[in-house]
């Protein structure tokens, strides 16, 4: 192939999978996208009873997919009341939904300053999420894994990095 040769997609995987595209028209469902949420303090010190739906279900036939989260917060006022297994959780629908992704509370929502912290995909406790099964039409929810922490006056600004894929048959 001669240089400035323009490869046109999509191209094909061996076992028969679309695996990119190099054609700026084409659209393509699992690309990747950004979203924003604000989880207030009332809103964190309540997430064990309540979570709250950080991105919208895509619609039926479809699934999110988490690529990676970041977790901001300003400072203010320390969380308290942060027992062991208290963590911070990102899940597909509601508190007994698939967990996406895990964040350490303790030396986070403990503090009294500016903090960011990101993961990728994990399961309860930070294990590694390797295999999992999408959930179509599901949205993610924001939520903490065990009790409700006190105490805090500050927000979290979550930035959710994420795929849309069908999970319908190819």
């Amino acid at each position: 192939m001669s240089k400035g040769t323009r490869l046109r997609g999509p191209f094909i995987s061996a076992e028969g999978f679309q695996i990119g595209t190099t054609d700026a028209n084409a659209i393509s469902t699992s690309e990747l996208r950004v979203a924003k949420a604000t989880l207030t303090s009332a809103q964190v010190l309540a997430l064990f009873a309540t979570p709250i739906t950080v991105l919208a279900a895509p619609g039926a036939g479809k699934a999110i997919v988490v690529e990676r989260i970041k977790a901001v917060t300003a400072g203010g006022t320390a969380y308290a009341g942060i027992a062991a297994g208290e963590d911070f959780a990102v899940r597909y629908t509601d508190a007994s939904g698939t967990i996406q992704a895990v964040l350490e509370t303790t030396g986070w929502l403990d503090q009294t300053t500016a903090q960011v912290r990101t993961t990728k995909p994990s399961g309860a406790a930070g294990t590694a999420l390797v295999i999992f099964t999408p959930v179509a039409n599901a949205a993610l929810v924001a939520h903490m894994l065990v009790g409700e922490i006190t105490t805090g006056d500050y927000s979290i600004l979550l930035t959710i990095y994420y795929r849309v894929i069908n999970t319908t048959a190819l």
